[in-house]
């Protein structure tokens, strides 16, 4: 394990918050498929269920992180997990009632919001930058993780429980991350901040950052859509799940490797860097669209270079905002990577149900992401500091 992760490691606060994130992860990665799969009604039905959680998840996520600019994170994220644990229970009790939409929509907004508080309550604890990269590589290898994991879980509950039994796990896990993360942040009061939350000069700097991470997504998106048809086509449809799980262990092998050792060259060209090669990555998806296992090796690939750019942007914002709107900004860029990544998988569909087919659609995500290391040129406006 490189030096940098030993130190990290050694804090015993930042290992249980990493592990709250994970286990909320894993509860936000259960919750749609549970809908989906054992919704008492139609596929559609679920679908539609877990939508409007999703909606609800990414309206609540900036809204938590702008209380934390004023409240204790820990109240704002045991006071969330609590009314969040308290709402999937009542959808447990309630299966197939009329309120179940109003209540998944209360249960996505006040679904806690523990990646922000966490990614927050980062510069105050480690001062050195390798450190906080580190630090942001594991919190982003946590929440993928999670996000993995949680599905599997999902789908073993739904053919071997019941969906109140499904519900109520959700809820306990809910419960048992908010109030881990709660207790690891320990009293930290909010950061008292000097000046606007978002000086005139960072907020086109802070729009390229949303930009960014939203294009990165849309072309992550487009694979939900490309893997499919490519095991499809080659008649290999159940290695989906396997080929797309490539994904997200390229993702955390990425993370890992980025975040063990500081490199020498500026952030900015690490960002460019990283996203020309994940846009030349998606554009070789075009030339192999009919080799599953070339998909494959190429989707491990695209997720182990695009993880970086995810780590540099959440890092960027502690050049850009005020300490005080950290969880709240960071919380925006998840909300644009969700956004992208649902915009780019129906995009790619479309594509494919055309005469465009698969290899247009990866064409057009390295458009995307190219665009993206385009924006990332500029240099990074600094937010000013008070003396």
């Amino acid at each position: 394990m490189a030096v940098v992760y030993r130190r990290l490691v050694a804090n015993r606060s930042f290992v249980a918050g990493i592990g709250a994130v994970a286990l909320s992860a894993i509860a936000l990665g259960m919750i749609p498929l549970s809908l989906i799969l054992s919704s008492g009604t139609s596929l559609v039905d679920g679908a539609f269920a877990a939508g409007a959680f999703g909606l609800a998840n990414a309206v609540g996520v900036p809204i938590q992180g702008a209380l934390m600019a004023r409240i204790a994170a820990r109240w704002v994220v045991g006071s969330s997990a609590g009314m969040s644990c308290g709402v999937m229970l009542a959808v447990a009790a309630s299966p197939g009632s009329a309120w179940q939409p109003v209540l998944l929509v209360g249960a996505g907004v006040s679904f806690p919001a523990l990646a922000a508080a966490l990614r927050a309550s980062i510069p105050r604890s480690f001062s050195r930058p390798g450190e906080r990269t580190g630090a942001y590589a594991l919190l982003s290898v946590a929440f993928q993780a999670g996000l993995a994991v949680g599905p599997v879980v999902a789908s073993l509950l739904a053919t071997s429980a019941t969906r109140r039994l499904s519900f109520v796990i959700v809820a306990a896990v809910i419960a048992t991350a908010g109030s881990l993360l709660a207790l690891s942040i320990g009293r930290s009061a909010p950061s008292h901040r000097s000046g606007p939350p978002l000086p005139v000069a960072g907020v086109a700097t802070f729009g390229r950052i949303l930009a960014i991470s939203g294009l990165v997504s849309m072309a992550t998106g487009s694979l939900t859509a490309i893997v499919p048809a490519v095991a499809q086509a080659v008649g290999s449809r159940g290695l989906t799940g396997p080929v797309l799980a490539a994904l997200a262990l390229g993702e955390a092998a990425g993370a890992l490797l980025f975040g063990a050792r500081p490199l020498p060259s500026s952030r900015r060209s690490q960002l460019v860097t990283a996203l020309a090669l994940t846009a030349s990555g998606y554009a070789a998806l075009a030339l192999v669209a009919g080799q599953l296992v070339l998909v494959a090796g190429l989707v491990f690939i695209a997720g182990a270079l695009s993880s970086p750019v995810t780590i540099l942007l959440s890092a960027a914002l502690d050049d850009v905002v005020q300490p005080g709107m950290l969880a709240s900004a960071y919380g925006l860029i998840v909300v644009a990577a969700v956004g992208g990544a649902a915009l780019g998988t129906i995009a790619a569909g479309l594509i494919i149900g055309s005469s465009a087919g698969v290899a247009c659609a990866a064409v057009i995500s390295a458009t995307g992401v190219a665009i993206a290391s385009a924006l990332a040129v500029p240099r990074i406006q600094r937010r000013p500091t008070s003396h």
